[in-house]
């Protein structure tokens, strides 16, 4: 194996050694039949590796094909003429590989601080495509993770990051999900063929905003604790503003294994608001899901009868979804061939609101949305208003 390193050097003593200045970053090259995850364990902190067009399959043996410990761009080196006629950087699984692209700390180290990770494709690994934890100022942009299983782009326990261009599909949990984050922009992704196309669970300061949703079960998901995979962050989870997406024909199969949470999900859904508080989602176009466009439901409510039932298991938090805010949106097509052996089949439309909190304590709120039908249950949708008052 071959793998180049090019230092850019400072100073007589530095450039005999061949290592990098501290103020310098030192450029990596990756060919086709060398090993990415080499020249990342080469790499020191802050350097650049560029991966040339070609297939890899590492033989390390390790969970991940490519693990990430300590702040550096991975980038895929593709000019534009090249990503024009299809040519990729295709990381595909090697022996014990679970996860594609995996960036988190050496256990004990502090957070990540400062990554890139561009222009990949990712595919057919049993879990993750590309996965991070404790990583603080990422980038993930213009990737394409195809058939990973699990989740196609999943960052978790993650800060002030930006996840911009990426295609993701064909994953059996969600094609994108943002976990236990905060201060995150979700920008201009394409996300199908996938039980959630888009994914927030227990995160807080979250954007999305310019995606576009298709072709799977639910388009865009907005979950309640109870859905996430780990414990929810300290103090308010809270600003999920969705805003300028395009939800459309999200009637697909739901294909999540068997007694998870998201297999209980209805086929046919715009933008579910699952018990969560606190959530903005305006400007949006929704159209031709067949049970929803947009919907707020409770979540013991939504999950009776699964082996999600709070009757079983209660949730960590309570079921109503409390102050959200539906503005601006243009709803159409939606809710017109719901599952009719569904309970809540009766419910489908443009708009639904299905909420059994009657003392109305903290209300939910409505205003300019453009649609055919609406169905609802519970206390009042009120009128928004700037600033918010206190429930809205």
């Amino acid at each position: 194996m071959k793998t180049y390193r090019r230092s850019i050097c400072i100073g007589i003593g530095i450039a005999l050694l061949g290592l990098p200045s501290a103020s310098m970053a030192a450029k990596w090259t990756v060919n086709p039949g060398e090993s990415i995850q080499a020249a990342v364990d080469a790499a020191a902190p802050g350097d650049k590796i560029f991966v040339l067009p070609g297939t890899y399959q590492e033989t390390h043996g390790q969970i991940a094909a490519v693990t990430i410990n300590k702040p550096l761009k991975l980038m895929a080196k593709i000019s534009g003429a090249e990503r024009k006629a299809g040519v990729q950087v295709v990381i595909i699984p090697g022996p014990g590989n679970l996860h594609g692209i995996l960036a988190e700390p050496n256990p004990g180290d502090p957070p990540i601080d400062g990554l890139t990770i561009k222009g990949f494709t990712v595919q057919g690994f049993s879990n993750n495509g590309i996965y991070t934890r404790y990583v603080n100022k990422f980038k993930i942009e213009r990737n394409t993770s195809i058939d990973n299983l699990e989740n196609g782009i999943f960052p978790t326990l993650s800060t002030n990051g930006k996840i911009k261009r990426n295609v993701a599909y064909g994953s059996e949990d969600s094609a994108m999900w943002i976990e236990a984050s905060e201060h995150v922009r979700v920008l201009k992704n394409v996300l199908y063929n996938s039980p959630t196309g888009l994914e927030v669970t227990i995160s807080n300061d979250i954007e999305l905003k310019g995606n576009e949703a298709y072709g799977n079960a639910v388009g865009i998901g907005l979950y309640h604790p109870s859905a996430a995979s780990l414990p929810p962050l300290p103090g308010t989870m809270a600003s999920w503003v969705v805003k300028k997406n395009y939800v459309h024909d999200n009637n697909g199969p739901n294909t999540a294994p068997v007694g998870s949470m998201p297999a209980g999900l209805p086929v046919g859904g715009g933008i579910l608001l699952l018990g969560i508080d606190d959530a903005e989602i305006t400007g949006n176009t929704v159209e031709n899901n067949d049970f929803y466009g947009i919907a707020i439901v409770d979540y013991c409510l939504a999950q009776s009868g699964t082996s999600f039932d709070c009757n079983v298991v209660p949730p960590v938090v309570e079921q109503y979804p409390e102050r959200n805010r539906i503005t601006k949106n243009k709803l159409s097509g939606n809710g017109t061939n719901p599952d009719p052996a569904h309970p809540m089949a009766p419910f489908a439309a443009d708009f639904t609101y299905i909420v059994v909190d009657f003392s109305n304590s903290f209300a939910n709120c409505s205003s300019k949305n453009k649609l055919t039908t609406q169905s609802s249950l519970g206390p009042p949708l009120l009128p928004v208003s700037q600033p918010f008052p206190p429930g809205c």
